[in-house]
């Protein structure tokens, strides 16, 4: 039965419920669905004054999940849910990007910085009531690199984040070594992200390929059920080793169009709603049982073009684009003043990001420069836009039309091929794409997960890369090595801006903006936590009674 249908409210010895069996989505239409469920729910709170025997918090979202397998993961929405039923070693502190003790009760480095000791949480059990233990951390750790048929393919994104890992070996039953190949500043909060997460090896061994779809951690909520393009429903780890959830259940809720999602909200058909658009906000604020969460985001939109095609391997080709592109626009009519225009790759949150350079807004020179290259005309570049809305990407539809009429202005005339999020990510990795209309959301607090991941000629391999420019320079590369194994601040924050400087010298990139990341929420709930990340928390969230 559908966790919906489960919600009950006591009165006086009455029980108001929703009677029958699951309620499915596909049986009725979207405006019926959010009526008949705002209409339950009011009904439920007429009939009690009293805590709810189910304590049900719905989120809205623009897109489903792809798979719920962290392996595997490459989506925000699918992150999302994951990092509710799976833990790392470590974990970001809420609403912030510095790690804390998670599975790993605590840690020590060898005086080399290749070696590490991470001394485990006991008595923590696996939602299948199995052990986590050593073999737990070794098992889920190696099985990210192992090709295996049945899982249809390593994760790419973990062989990217954990290419200097070497070994992650068993002590004792409490105890892990993990050794990389060279010091990295990056190492700690590479192990509190999504790509880390600990898995149940009996889970994995029963389930094989469908683990994806049933999956089993130790975090604060265990998988209930999920129907493809309908809702994911997560219920409370009663036997979590932390403090347990307040709530009982978690329920994602696919709502694609946006509209949709903002009268779910206002009708209390959901509690939370991710990527409204940006003028929608403006009535959230002024609704009194509606609010927003604001914080800046760890992330930036770019417009990527790929060096290996011509004429984007043609440098004043690329510095034409950079000269042809007006930010402004973007931050007033595409996101409603909720961005601040991109200088560069990095994020505002990074200390060194106040340094970047930007390209002036100058259409004249763009033309004198596709002049000079003998740009030709006739040419019809494919530029692929990402269709589905992004934490980072509210309209992208819209912003690539006026990219589009960005370029068209400067005399490149280009094709618009949109890419919704469950193909989008392949075709860039192939190099199906001339210019890519896409954005990143740091997952952690270094500057690498930023230019390593999105320029580092290590990420540039077709069928996998992460750098949509297939970018690819020695002294780049040399430099990123150098700042991440040094310790020295002064340094790090040196190379960094050479770093910074190079990217904005050979121009693979247009910086658009850097977005805030937007939530809303009926007023009684509380304590969401937002990471900067763009992932939502759970494990503290509290509704208040009517």
């Amino acid at each position: 039965m559908d966790v919906l249908g489960r919600v009950r409210k006591r009165r006086a010895g009455r029980t108001c419920a929703w009677p029958g069996t699951a309620l499915h989505r596909s049986d009725l239409t979207d405006r019926a669905f959010l009526c008949l469920v705002a209409a339950v729910l009011g009904c439920i709170g007429a009939c009690s004054d009293s805590r709810p025997e189910f304590q049900t918090l719905v989120v809205g979202r623009a897109a489903d999940a792809l798979t719920l397998d962290p392996a595997l993961v490459s989506d925000s929405e699918s992150v999302e849910v994951c990092e509710q039923v799976f833990e790392h070693l470590l974990r970001f502190r809420k609403g912030g990007l510095e790690v804390e003790p998670a599975l790993a009760e605590s840690w020590q480095a060898s005086p080399s910085g290749k070696e590490w000791i991470f001394r485990l949480r006991r008595n923590v059990r696996f939602h299948d009531d199995t052990p986590f233990d050593a073999d737990a951390v070794v098992f889920s750790f190696r099985r990210q690199h192992v090709v295996d048929e049945e899982r249809g393919g390593a994760s790419s994104y973990h062989d990217s984040t954990f290419r200097n890992l070497r070994r992650v070996e068993k002590i004792d039953d409490y105890t892990v070594r993990i050794v990389i190949e060279r010091p990295s500043a990056s190492f700690l909060p590479d192990l509190a992200l999504f790509t880390a997460s600990i898995v149940s090896p009996q889970a994995v061994a029963r389930l094989g390929g469908d683990f994806g779809h049933h999956p089993v951690g130790t975090g604060p909520f265990r998988f209930v059920e999920w129907s493809p393009g309908e809702r994911i429903t997560l219920e409370a780890n009663r036997t979590y080793w932390g403090a347990a959830p307040h709530i009982d259940h978690l329920v994602f809720s696919h709502i694609p169009d946006p509209r949709q999602r903002l009268v779910a909200l206002e009708g209390g058909a959901i509690d939370v709603a991710e990527g409204l658009e940006p003028e929608d906000l403006q009535f959230v604020a002024l609704h009194p049982e509606l609010r927003t969460e604001k914080i800046l985001g760890n992330n930036v939109t770019y417009l990527a073009m790929n060096t290996e095609h011509p004429p984007f391997n043609d440098l004043r080709v690329r510095r034409a684009i950079n000269h042809a592109v007006n930010r402004q626009p973007i931050v007033k009519l595409i996101y409603q003043g909720l961005a601040q225009p991109a200088s560069g790759p990095l994020a505002p949150t990074f200390s060194g990001a106040a340094g970047q350079a930007a390209y002036a807004y100058d259409p004249a020179l763009a033309r004198r420069l596709l002049a000079e290259a003998k740009y030709d005309t006739h040419l019809r570049p494919k530029l692929y836009v990402l269709a589905t809305p992004r934490p980072f990407l509210p309209e992208p539809e819209r912003l690539g039309r006026l990219l589009a009429s960005h370029l068209r202005a400067v005399g490149i005339e280009v094709e618009l091929v949109f890419k919704p999020i469950s193909e989008f990510p392949r075709a860039i990795a192939n190099g199906d794409h001339d210019l890519a209309l896409g954005g990143w959301i740091g997952d952690s607090g270094e500057p690498s997960d930023f230019l390593y991941v999105l320029f580092d000629s290590d990420n540039a391999q077709r069928g996998t890369a992460t750098n949509a420019a297939f970018f690819r320079d020695p002294r780049l590369h040399g430099l990123l090595l150098q700042a991440d194994e040094t310790s020295d601040t002064e340094l790090r924050t040196g190379l960094y801006a050479e770093t910074l400087h190079l990217i904005h010298d050979q121009a693979p990139w247009t910086p658009l903006v850097h977005a805030e990341m937007v939530v809303a929420e009926r007023s009684r709930v509380r304590e969401l936590d937002v990471s900067p990340a763009a992932t939502l928390y759970f494990r503290e969230v509290r509704i208040d009674e009517p």
